[in-house]
């Protein structure tokens, strides 16, 4: 028990001396927390090269050098059901971090047992809470999380929807996003793998391609020690309103 608080307290300490971004780069896989297995999460992404700007509290700011992060406690319910909950930050550079948004997973949930379907199939429903200063609507997003594995490799799909559900914004149709992962599975401790995300924007009226936000992450996952994993990725924008450059951590450890 000792031991675990130290860990704890270890996490949160590291917690506040890094940064991510908002757009995490996440593939979600189908197995879920086991029954009241707690699982901390800190992502960190940093735009390293980009020509675009975003707004931060009603301020235009450069993207490149923006870093932000996020920190999540996940708990499992049941073993097929789990809970989150994200407390998002935004560092742009020359401007303070500050929290921006909270997220809250009502649930994950997944169906089966490993191999009884063609793809593993699993839900995942999130509900984002900005301050209002920041952007004034909330938004709801419901992830299909899709996974096969081909003997050492393992693909992964999350095609998602988005719908604004309040504020100025309130009238815009679903719009569609999605992730992919492929990884090698062999070896526990390194697992090489490549990944593709991208915002397509709404179902009535895709922009084209150009218009669109695609991105290729080759990507290496890292476990090591009972609970602890480190996943890490170089990302590099497809379109011209994709950034150009990006790194991500995702660490984790789970109780």
């Amino acid at each position: 028990m000792i031991k675990k608080s130290i860990l704890c307290i270890s996490f949160v300490l590291l917690v506040f001396v890094s940064s991510a971004f908002p757009q995490f780069f996440k593939v979600y896989g189908w197995k879920t927390r086991a029954q009241n297995e707690v699982e901390l999460v800190l992502y960190n992404t940093v735009v390293v090269e980009s020509d675009l700007t975003s707004s931060f509290f009603g301020k235009e700011v450069s993207k490149e050098g923006l870093w932000s992060h996020s920190i999540e406690a996940e708990y499992g319910v049941t073993d097929r059901l789990t809970v989150a909950l994200y407390f998002d930050f935004e560092d742009p550079k020359g401007a303070n971090v500050r929290h921006y948004r909270t997220r809250a997973v009502v649930f994950r949930y997944r169906f089966g047992e490993k191999g009884g379907f063609f793809m593993d199939p699993a839900i995942y429903v999130e509900y984002y809470i900005p301050r209002k200063s920041y952007k004034d609507y909330e938004e709801l997003e419901i992830k299909l999380i899709l996974e096969r594995d081909f003997g050492h490799f393992r693909l992964d799909l999350n095609p998602m929807v988005e719908k604004k559900t309040s504020g100025s914004e309130v009238n815009e149709g679903l719009e569609f996003n999605y992730a992919i992962g492929f990884y090698y599975k062999k070896y526990r401790s390194v697992q090489p793998g490549i990944e593709f995300h991208g915002k397509m924007g709404e179902f009535s009226n895709f922009p084209t391609w150009d218009q669109q936000r695609h991105y290729i992450f080759p990507t290496v996952d890292l476990r090591f020690g009972p609970g602890f994993h480190w996943h890490l990725g170089a990302g590099v924008g497809l379109t011209g309103k994709s950034d150009d450059l990006l790194i991500k951590s995702i660490f984790s450890y789970s109780f």
